[in-house]
């Protein structure tokens, strides 16, 4: 019987349907089948029920290398950051030429804001693979939330540089510059952003935000306005309908008293 899968699971797929007449309970096979299960949960965000398979694969074949990072995968998707290093890190030892590994433990290092680790495995990834562009784009995100900005600022500068058509680094730049009170340096990275992807949301909150702190408030409240066409339903919407209300009340004109005089 042949199968056709378009998902990221269709090669374990294939090869779990072939094996299901192997009766043999042998620890490989157990660990086998619990893994394919294990894989297949997590693809589904059944999380919780996806560790508890991946314990299995390991109660049967300790040295599993998949099983190790997939239990790291899920730890990391429901918050057990701790748990999900611990796991990756087993998995490094089993395959320490896997650059994602490296990668996966500094974003959970992020995620505990422990940025000077994070940096760390970063830069241990992009050692493995220079052209890991994710781990540079997180490199650079760690390098700035420990505030090292000029650091950081020269890294975005460098993945835009090989890389003109990443998004994340042009956004993150961006923000980076709005936080710095780089206004105009903010816009033009986020115009440039827009001309790659003119439906990329962000990019026109970003020069909103950038506009409005400038008091430029007829082009903040422009792209405030376009912003919110492209997300209807986003979670700030309050916030810039009510600051919207503020900039419309600062734009209009007060009435001069003398000019009622005249009839």
């Amino acid at each position: 019987m042949e199968i056709v899968t378009d998902d990221l699971m269709s090669e374990k797929v294939k090869c779990f349907v072939k094996r299901l007449n192997n009766k043999v309970d042998t620890p490989e096979e157990l660990a086998y089948r619990h893994l394919v299960k294990a894989d297949a949960l997590r693809m589904k965000n059944y999380f919780w029920e996806s560790i508890d398979e991946y314990l299995l694969v390991l109660k049967h074949d300790k040295n599993n290398v998949d099983a190790h990072k997939g239990l790291g995968f899920s730890y990391k998707q429901t918050g057990y950051t701790q748990s999900a290093v611990t796991s990756f890190s087993k998995a490094k030892k089993l395959s320490s030429f896997d650059k994602t590994l490296y990668y996966e433990i500094g974003c959970c290092y992020c995620m505990d804001k422990k940025y000077e680790k994070a940096i760390k495995e970063f830069k241990k990834a992009l050692k493995i693979c220079p052209e890991y562009v994710d781990a540079k784009v997180n490199l650079s995100l760690a390098l700035e939330l420990s505030n090292q900005f000029d650091l950081a600022i020269k890294n975005y500068l460098k993945i835009i540089e090989v890389h003109p058509e990443n998004e994340a680094a042009r956004n993150a730049l961006g923000s980076l510059y709005i936080k710095l009170e780089m206004h105009n340096k903010a816009i033009k990275t986020f115009r440039h952003l827009l001309k790659i992807n003119k439906n990329y949301s962000r990019a026109y909150l970003g020069i909103a935000i950038a506009f409005d702190k400038m008091n430029c408030n007829n082009d903040s409240m422009r792209y405030y306005k376009k912003y919110m066409e492209l997300k209807p339903n986003c979670g700030n919407l309050p916030f810039i309908l009510d600051r919207l209300k503020e900039l419309r009340s600062i734009t209009i004109p007060r009435k001069k008293s003398h000019l009622q005089l005249v009839s």
